[in-house]
């Protein structure tokens, strides 16, 4: 199925774990089914003695057990590939031991989501720079692809995919568009060999070095489109996992899903999945949550029931602020091709929040408007609107042409910027540090260089 049209040259590779991520990796390419596909590999460049052949099949994987740690290798596919000729070596390098004091870096890539000669294009200059940045493994917010159960849209990404993720390992979210158009996660599930639970659902979780990371489905219990389905049984999952993780002692908590929990984007927030997910984040020590769906940078600091309301008069406000990133678009077209400056006031009842205080349930009801065609920033394409929710008083804003949703406040929005973009995380010891970056690599610093988009996150522990 995944056969370029001559079904003679081969796309790929990239890279996912499987296994153990100190010892083992799993190389996938897609070629011809009327043959095998070889793999060489070895501890030299010049040298690759080692070679796995798999069998025949329209996507190839094959896995590289009993390496050492925090070392690096080589491999070659013995095949035309489309975007890096014959007999090409690439280099990868094993995850360190999880006690190891090295630092651990990774990006998170927002919507890929190839559809046309302009995106694809964005989507290689930001897979080249998400390259250059030399990440130790990359994760990805969902829909990688346009329409998921079509091989052309899997044959557009694989023009850019493989140029990052060819050297080192990526770990993706599914999203609304890996399930159109039948509701179906097979191909994702092909393309991405990781341990799902069940036949159909795909979210799972993995142990990096210092870092726990959990990949959510948003839409395992109906229909994916616009807003969120997702299942009880996924949430007790996620509860026994996150806890399960604390147990262990992981040193670093991250949450990765598609659905937007909290946007000012075309679309509003999520109200189902807040709902679910803010009351089971608040129980324990997650450090921090991203998502994409809306292509645009997006981020919040928020605890949950520090403003003295919760979901559920039985719920326990959360230990502490958690910081939320929406990252977007990493080659997607933006939220500005949309409606972002178009589309009607979004007016919805919210779900009753408890009053702590007043010991009874209120209906909170919440408004979204488009954003503000005047605000870009200053020496860059018009496409980079802002959005900066405090008036000069630095105050939250009531104005609508300054703080484009009426739960801005309630959620602890600090800024939104309309661009391509990626975030940088870095993990050394008892220090976090999360930035976000344009598709240059330079740091996005919002109007005037001075709201700078990097963040230090201490442990959070106890």
């Amino acid at each position: 199925m995944f056969l370029n049209k001559k079904g003679k040259r081969t796309n790929g590779p990239w890279i996912v774990l499987r296994g153990n991520p100190e010892t083992s990796v799993t190389v996938c390419w897609t070629g011809s089914k009327k043959k095998e596909s070889v793999l060489l590999w070895g501890e030299s460049e010049s040298s690759l003695p080692n070679r796995l052949v798999s069998a025949k099949n329209g996507l190839h994987s094959v896995t590289i057990d009993n390496l050492s740690p925090g070392t690096g290798y080589f491999y070659s596919i013995q095949e035309d590939l489309i975007l890096f000729g014959s007999n090409k070596v690439f280099k990868f390098r094993t995850q360190p031991e999880m006690e190891s004091d090295e630092i651990t870096e990774f990006i998170v890539a927002g919507d890929l989501q190839p559809k046309n000669s302009a995106t694809l294009e964005t989507n290689r200059v930001m897979a080249q720079q998400i390259h250059r940045e030399n990440p130790d493994f990359i994760v990805q917010t969902g829909d990688l692809v346009q329409i998921g159960s079509q091989s052309k849209y899997w044959n557009f990404l694989l023009q850019s995919l493989p140029l990052m993720a060819s050297s080192r390992p990526i770990l993706p979210v599914v999203g609304n568009h890996e399930y159109y158009l039948y509701h179906s996660t097979k191909n994702f599930r092909t393309f991405f060999p990781y341990s799902f639970p069940g036949r159909k659902s795909v979210y799972y979780s993995k142990d990096i070095g210092p870092v726990h990371i959990i990949f959510l489905d948003s839409y395992d219990d109906g229909f994916a489109g616009m807003s969120s389905n997702t299942s009880s049984k996924q949430m007790e999952w996620l509860t026994g996992d996150l806890a399960d993780a604390e147990a262990r002692g992981a040193g670093w908590i991250f949450v990765i899903l598609h659905q937007s929990v909290i946007s000012n984007g075309e679309y509003p927030g999520d109200v189902k999945l807040q709902k679910l997910l803010l009351p089971v984040l608040a129980k324990f020590n997650v450090d921090a949550v991203f998502w994409g769906h809306a292509h645009l940078y997006e981020h919040w600091h928020y605890q949950y029931g520090k403003n003295g309301y919760l979901l559920n008069p039985r719920d326990l406000p959360g230990k502490s602020p958690i910081d939320f990133f929406c990252i977007g678009s990493s080659g997607a077209s933006l939220e500005s091709n949309y409606r972002l400056f178009t589309h009607k006031n979004f007016k919805r009842n919210k779900p009753e929040w408890f009053s702590v205080k007043e010991g009874r349930h209120r209906r909170k009801t919440s408004v979204q408007y488009p954003w503000n065609r005047k605000l870009f920033l200053e020496g860059i394409t018009d496409r980079h609107y802002y959005h900066f929710p405090f008036n000069e008083s630095g105050n939250y804003s009531g104005d609508s042409k300054i703080s484009y949703n009426t739960e801005n406040e309630w959620f602890g929005y600090q800024y939104g910027e309309n661009t391509l973009h990626y975030a940088k995380v870095v993990i050394k010891n008892n220090l976090c540090t999360i930035s976000i970056h344009y598709p240059d690599g330079s740091l996005l610093k919002g109007p005037g260089d001075a709201l700078s988009q990097k963040f230090y996150l201490r442990k959070k522990r106890g």
